[in-house]
């Protein structure tokens, strides 16, 4: 029995690349993360190793949760101590009068969300990973077959570095640090698009998403597949889960806007409207998610889904991309990852690192 069946028995469960100097960026944003931080060691997870982690409480693991899966988070290691590819983006700013009533949040940085894809050092994703200080899982996973351990994942992440063709950017935090970030297959930056996980438009087998997006995890997929290891095979969420967790997501956004946590800061305490701004920010997300409408807080354009039966949600997910909570870990359509177990994630490699994520 392979090492990945005796653990879920357990649990049950580019050629050229576009980078001279360090582009400008068009100013910070208010947003509440932080960008910058240092690690005393890297991690030891090594090239080619799919990285999963499960953060705190927030709209994303609301979604998650809502659908039966645990990880909220994955990324790929060029290597212990060495770079990190992933797909991610800041909390968006707040409006001012009178637009925040109607669209509480930056539709701007809530729809192409920064830095998305991005290659970034160890200082950079501790600080992403920890800063928060709510990580409540993180593990590797190397990529193997029945046959055991192979170097498709190496390759992935090594066609990542040589056809990926990148931008260096400066940190919106700190202007004396840069970060790379990725170009897709249509010569424009990806950014990260809430809008994958209701639909992830044939990203999975090389295209992109609407507005240049991906996640995570459909980040993934699509450099599994370009890499030439054929494509992960999207899961399709039944109406029912996708109601469910368009309900989730509204009452995690609505929540912490009410009790100024997470995502959005103390505008709850702030500001007045008409009705209430942080039911307002919880339909914006909301409709942003499931309909890439990001502009809007219309309550119509959730129940002119939530009351189609026939509306579905078909993407990837880090579970999918890992083979846990139900997903195929062998057999065709599923990550090169998928069949192995977890390994722990150690800090344990190299010297004190200083980066930013954004």
């Amino acid at each position: 029995m392979s090492n990945r069946a005796v653990s879920n028995l357990r649990s049950a469960a580019l050629v050229a690349v576009i980078a001279t100097a360090p582009a400008a960026l068009a100013g910070s944003s208010d947003t509440g993360d932080v960008a910058c931080g240092s690690t005393s060691a890297g991690w030891n997870a090594p090239n080619g190793a799919l990285v999963l982690n499960r953060g705190g409480d927030g709209p994303v693991t609301a979604v998650l949760d809502a659908v039966g899966e645990y990880r909220t988070h994955s990324m790929l290691s060029h290597g212990p101590g060495g770079e990190v590819t992933h797909e991610t983006m800041y909390s968006p700013g707040t409006n001012g009068w009178p637009t925040y009533c109607s669209t509480p949040l930056k539709v701007n940085e809530l729809a192409t969300g920064f830095p998305g894809a991005s290659r970034i050092n160890q200082g950079a994703i501790y600080e992403f990973l920890y800063g928060g200080g709510s990580l409540q899982y993180i593990a590797y996973q190397r990529s193997r077959n029945s046959s055991g351990l192979n170097t498709n994942g190496e390759a992935v992440t090594n066609w990542i570095l040589s056809s990926m063709p990148t931008v260096t950017v400066t940190s919106k935090q700190n202007s004396s640090q840069t970060l790379k970030r990725l170009y897709g297959p249509n010569g424009q930056l990806l950014n990260y698009t809430l809008y994958q996980y209701r639909d992830i438009e044939g990203v999975h087998t090389g295209g992109t998403g609407w507005n240049n997006g991906m996640v995570c995890s459909t980040l993934i997929s699509h450099a599994q597949y370009r890499t030439g290891f054929g494509a992960v095979n999207p899961y399709t969420y039944d109406h029912g889960k996708l109601v469910t967790a368009g309900n989730a997501l509204y009452s995690s956004v609505q929540n912490e806007c009410s009790e100024g946590l997470g995502f959005w800061g103390d505008i709850g305490a702030s500001i007045s409207c008409f009705e209430s701004i942080c039911d307002d920010a919880g339909r914006q997300v909301r409709n942003c998610m499931v309909a890439g409408r990001c502009d809007t807080d219309s309550s119509s354009v959730w129940s002119n889904i939530a009351n189609d039966s026939s509306t579905v949600a078909r993407s990837i997910s880090p579970d999918r991309v890992g083979g846990w909570s139900g997903h195929p870990y062998t057999g065709s359509g599923v990550s090169v990852w998928a069949y192995d177990s977890s390994n722990t994630l150690q800090w344990n490699s190299g010297g004190n690192v200083y980066g930013c994520w954004f």
